[in-house]
């Protein structure tokens, strides 16, 4: 698997942003080379968007609190 260019990076952090997902505790978006990871502690409330940019977005819900702070 490859790694994710800086403009993926980027994105994965506007992605992050949109969703609200910048306390560092509720959850986070990890950029891959191929899909958008989003790691959420609870089920997300909102509408959970496919893709991103073109790029599709995987979602991983009720992740333990440790993973959705990234620790």
């Amino acid at each position: 698997m490859s790694q994710p260019d800086a403009y993926m990076i980027d994105q994965a952090e506007q992605l992050a942003s949109q969703l609200r997902l910048n306390d560092g505790k509720s959850g986070y978006v990890e950029a891959e080379a191929d899909a958008y990871h989003v790691y959420v502690r609870r089920k997300f409330a909102g509408k959970q968007i496919a893709e991103w940019d073109g790029v599709p977005v995987v979602w991983h819900e009720n992740v333990g609190t440790h993973k959705a702070a990234k620790r």
